[in-house]
């Protein structure tokens, strides 16, 4: 419970632990609450004792040398039973700072004299509570810590942050690789950390080193991230997939899984997480449901593509945990897109697609082969998952029925290139013989007999 009753007066109290005591100079913390009474003083204690625990904390985390020591003198200064005991530890201090000029510069000279005396704030001092407060999923948590955590590890004092230490500092970033968006989301969540500290009257209530700071580029009014797939590449991406080994083995197994995934985004428009969330008990011969996402637009029934409604039975009946795409780990904030997602990256970045082309992609591509068909907006938003653009359907609409919907979805073709002069049977065998059709498990000779059927035209599409 961290008090302890001595006397009449009820003590705050925490042992330091073994491995931080010589960084913090002492082996407990004490601290009178001054009341008798216990339950205020367990009211008292709790952010007493949550600030040491941070201090604790950054006892762990910090690196640097140099500041641990003259922090140490801080707290020894601090608890120096007379003042001529404090006189004559300012003395040997002045001595230290003499050494650490020579051996580190005048600038950490300073700042060691600075941390010793009490005239600066180490910059991580209110890290630890900082980041104890923030109320955020934990992937957008874990990006802010790890971002304010190159500012503290940058500049050992809250007093050497400014405006132009900063901007030598995003100069640094830049040359260190960092693009626009990141120095603009490190300078946001940094932001953050300064407001925070700022109520603790730690720094200028005026100050705002982050602003104006850094000026990215001009945005390009052309789209560069997420842009569509044509529909040869998606086929190209397909059979690479199915091709791809997972191990450097001679006999190491294809990544039909990949194949798979690649499929149900090609011909549903749906979000890599949302696929690999679908389970089996939301999906259905006609449909799947798409539950927990990102947006309101985005809950929704997605009709199957006849194209892949082979396949999606077949992963259905096969899994063997309750999702559509079987045997996903989830990683540390419940994703189960994560591994097959770098999978796909690794597999696209190989094929010499660039980072404007992601799984995400299929969405776009999905979006123009629908406006491509005639589908109107609306049936497309509620295919895909977007928010409708009109206050009529967007705000009243109930949505495009289950027909309407598996109608346009139908119209989204994926066609193998052939030559204009390929007849009408080796067309056949070629589209019979795709990878596409080994993948959903079609049989061949059924698809053979059946391109056969078929007109020249109808034939590019049997399978795909």
């Amino acid at each position: 419970m961290n008090i302890e009753l001595i006397g009449r007066v009820w003590y705050a109290s925490l042992l330091v632990p073994k491995d931080v005591r010589e960084a913090l100079g002492r082996v407990r913390f004490k601290q009178s609450l001054g009341t008798a009474n216990r339950r205020e003083a367990i009211h008292l204690a709790a952010p007493i004792v949550s600030h040491w625990k941070a201090q604790i904390k950054q006892a762990r985390g910090s690196t640097n040398a140099v500041a641990n020591e003259a922090l140490r003198w801080k707290q020894a200064l601090m608890q120096a039973p007379d003042e001529d005991t404090a006189e004559t530890w300012e003395h040997v201090l002045a001595d230290r700072v003499e050494a650490v000029a020579e051996t580190k510069g005048y600038e950490a000279a300073q700042e060691f004299s600075d941390l010793a005396t009490g005239r600066a704030t180490p910059s991580n001092q209110y890290f630890e509570t900082w980041k104890d407060q923030i109320k955020l999923v934990a992937k957008t948590k874990d990006q802010m810590v790890k971002d304010v955590g190159l500012l503290t590890a940058e500049f050992s004092t809250l007093q050497a942050i400014n405006k132009a230490t900063v901007r030598h500092w995003v100069d640094k970033l830049l040359e260190d690789g960092k693009g626009d968006a990141s120095i603009r989301r490190i300078l946001s969540f940094c932001r953050n950390y300064w407001k925070y500290v700022k109520r603790y009257d730690a720094v200028d209530k005026e100050s705002a080193p982050f602003d104006g700071v850094f000026e990215a580029a001009p945005k390009k009014k052309r789209r560069t991230t997420n842009l569509p797939y044509a529909a040869s590449d998606v086929v190209q991406l397909w059979t690479a997939a199915t091709e791809r080994p997972m191990g450097k083995a001679k006999e190491a197994a294809r990544d039909v899984q990949l194949a798979e995934l690649i499929m149900l985004g090609a011909y549903s428009g749906a979000r890599i997480e949302e696929l690999c969330a679908v389970k089996t008990n939301k999906v259905t011969a006609h449909s799947f449901k798409v539950e927990d996402a990102k947006t309101d637009s985005g809950w929704r029934e997605v009709p199957i593509h006849s194209a892949i409604a082979p396949l999606v039975k077949r992963l259905k009946e096969s899994s063997k945990d309750g999702y559509l795409i079987s045997g996903l780990t989830f990683n540390k904030y419940g994703d189960r897109s994560n591994a097959i997602g770098k999978r796909f990256g690794r597999l696209k970045t190989a094929l010499g697609f660039s980072s404007a082309h992601t799984f995400h992609s299929f969405r776009s591509t999905v979006a123009t082969l629908l406006e491509n068909a005639g589908v109107p907006e609306g049936v497309a938003a509620d295919i895909i998952g977007h928010e409708k653009p009109t206050m009529t359907y967007g705000l009243y609409s109930g949505g495009a029925d289950m027909a309407t919907k598996k109608a346009a979805l139908e119209k989204v073709p994926y066609y193998y290139d052939t030559p204009e002069d390929e007849d009408e049977e080796a067309m056949c065998a070629h589209v019979s013989g795709s990878v596409l059709a080994r993948a959903l498990g079609i049989d061949l000779f059924e698809t053979l007999e059946e391109c056969f059927k078929t007109t020249e035209y109808e034939a590019k599409a049997a399978l795909i």
